[in-house]
């Protein structure tokens, strides 16, 4: 860790480079405890997508806006600055600590779940992957939903507004074959660039994949992110920090009067008439518990993202009956869609010994200590240098005819399989549900079969591909309220691999890459396997060397899906409006809405869905 091989002078060079990055971002100065009866919207949660909602709704200055969030303002330089970011991941930021039921297709193994309790939320927290899905990833989501706005086409302005682009130096762009669609950008909040620094294995990696057969993407933000992609992050090229949703949606119209900030508060309840339609909300002081209600005249703006929506949502009376009345909590709605559809990407860690590598390398600056402190000193001199870079900037995303030749027997087992068999309970108990999935699966089968939709992402790094992530999973999990503390954490079961065709891709993806490893071009590094070991050489062999090494996770911190667009006869949790169907003036606008999680890094996709949650509020009649 790079704090821990820093010469005691650059450390101190690093604390005070917490002053200057804190003066370099708006204060939050406004008196919190001082706050208005009633705002025309209200907006649970300040994170990713609240904080891009927030800013577009008062841009009408008609209209009041107050935005409640748990955790507080981070300035300090585990937020802002790249490298630092990754190396002190997860613990770069204050998290909401909260911990996965058993999983018990991983030996009933439990996982922390890592949710940033920030402004700003887990923009703050990710790897800085600037990505989108390919087209056919949203387009998926306008056929299950009957409305094209919500697909490619309908998504992709806002995909543009959300972000601005800053091209790598030419010399970078030459040398490693960067591409990139600048047309794909606008000239929007959030600030999109490559690392000053690449590291020369890059190249090599680039050019591997390439003769191994992996087509080199030329736009892979413009909807064909199928391939070797180059990926940049979210990286504001003028002062080397992270770009997040607080420094780029809300500390430049901070000081507008008709939007306010609470932090450090949680709401604990949205409030109902006898007619269902949302009247406000309770809240409480996470340090006083001071409670305090308030009204929303227009609506009730839920982005909590997709483990705390669903949970106050049901604190709130809407949800599945069953969770609801072991909870304690009076069902005013019975609504299975709330907390149900739990999608992630679950994701194996590779291991391979690699030799030969170039100088330097993605180990070099925690490895070597000469390397690492002219790497700090050119950072707080520059802004530049090795520490803009947060996770390596390219990755695969493979469709399932390049992972493997048994892709038809892959998509003939899916198809076949008894879905009873492996989804929660609860989608037995709910025909709309039940009905969704099935549609769902028609959709994703079909992805199975095509070659512009991924269903794995191997992100690359210097040594070779550092992970197998399955990005189009059969598996679906749930969120619902603890019966014995509903107010806590809520149950968050993920039910990994019970479709045992989400393990095949897995296991699919570690020969893929064992054939990667042996082409020609990666022969001078001498690549042995490491972990699982060539020892395992069946699907089973492979999945219970990975498994009983706790090598899985279920989850690529991409947690999505909780309260899904879609019909509510299909299990839809949200209409094509966002508002929560049975209910007036409640809207969902977080990784929630999304119905089926697309092959990318959900960050890009969040800023687009909430860009356009702001139009489509601002358009109600």
């Amino acid at each position: 860790m790079t704090p821990a091989i820093l010469q005691s002078s650059a450390w101190l060079l690093l604390l005070a480079s917490c002053n200057l990055v804190a003066s370099s971002t708006s204060s939050h100065s406004r008196d919190e405890s001082v706050f208005a009866e009633s705002y025309d919207y209200i907006i649970v949660g300040g994170g990713t997508s609240g904080l891009v909602v927030a800013n577009r709704l008062s841009e009408d200055s008609t209209k009041t806006v107050l935005v409640i969030e748990h955790g507080l303002i981070d300035n300090s330089s585990l937020t802002l600055i790249p490298r630092l970011g990754l190396q002190y991941f997860p613990n770069n930021v204050k998290n909401w600590n909260y911990v996965s039921a058993p999983v018990e297709t991983l030996l009933n193994a439990t996982f922390n779940v890592y949710i940033a309790d920030v402004v700003g939320g887990s923009s703050l927290h990710n790897g800085m992957f600037a990505d989108r899905g390919s087209k056919a990833d949203y387009d998926a989501w306008g056929a299950l939903i009957g409305d094209d706005t919500w697909s490619w086409e309908g998504l992709y302005p806002y995909f543009i507004k959300s972000t601005t682009f800053t091209p790598p130096s030419e010399e970078l762009k030459t040398h490693f074959d960067i591409r990139n669609n600048a047309l794909g950008y606008g000239n929007g909040p959030i600030q999109i660039s490559y690392p000053t620094v690449i590291f020369p294995d890059y190249r090599n990696q680039t050019l591997a994949a390439e003769a191994f057969g992996i087509e080199i993407s030329d736009a892979p933000e413009s909807g064909d992110a199928i391939g070797f992609c180059w990926v940049p992050q979210t990286l504001d090229p003028k002062t080397g920090f992270r770009s997040h949703s607080r420094v780029a949606y809300y500390d430049p119209i901070a000081s507008r009067s008709n939007l306010q900030l609470i932090t450090g508060h949680s709401v604990e309840k949205i409030l109902f008439d006898s007619n269902l339609t949302a009247t406000g909300v309770k809240f409480t002081s996470v340090q006083t518990n001071q409670t305090h209600v308030v009204s929303a005249r227009k609506e009730v703006i839920l982005a909590a993202g997709a483990i705390n929506t669903p949970k106050l949502l049901q604190l709130s009376g809407i949800g599945p009956r069953h969770a609801l009345e072991a909870a304690g909590v009076e069902v005013l709605l019975d609504a299975p869609a709330v907390g149900a559809n739990f999608q992630d990407h679950p994701v194996t860690y590779l291991r391979w010994n690699v030799t030969n590598l170039a100088f330097p390398n993605d180990a070099t600056i925690a490895m070597n200590a000469s390397y690492n402190a002219s790497a700090w000193q050119e950072y707080i001199t520059n802004h530049t240098g090795p520490y803009t870079q947060g996770t390596s900037p390219d990755a695969a995303f493979i469709p399932l005819s390049q992972l493997t030749s048994q892709s038809q027997e892959i998509i003939d087992q899916a198809r076949a399989q008894n879905v009873s068999e492996y989804l929660p309970s609860i989608y037995l108990n709910s025909s709309a549900l039940l009905k969704g999935y099935l549609a769902q699966r028609d959709i994703i089968l079909d992805h199975f079969s095509r070659t512009d939709a991924a269903v794995i992402e191997i992100p690359i790094g210097t040594t070779g591909p550092g992970a197998c992530a399955v990005e189009k999973p059969l598996s679906r999990g749930t969120i619902t309220l603890s019966p014995s503390s509903p107010q806590s954490q809520p149950i968050i079961n993920y039910h990994t691999f019970s479709s045992p065709t989400d393990s095949l891709l897995l296991t699919s993806c570690i020969r893929y890459v064992r054939s990667y490893y042996s082409s020609p071009l990666l022969t001078s590094y001498s690549p042995t396997e490491d972990f699982p070991g060539p020892a395992a050489q069946t699907d089973e062999e492979i999945l219970a060397a990975l498994i009983s090494a706790g090598a899985i996770a279920p989850s690529f911190a991409h947690p999505s899906g909780t309260c899904a667009l879609g019909k509510r006869e299909l299990g839809g949790c949200v209409g094509k409006d966002l508002l929560v169907h049975g209910v007036r003036k409640v809207s969902v606008v977080d990784a929630s809405v999304i119905p089926i999680i697309p092959a990318t890094h959900l960050q890009l996709t969040v800023y687009a869905v909430a860009e356009k949650a702001g139009d489509v509020i601002k358009g109600r009649v």
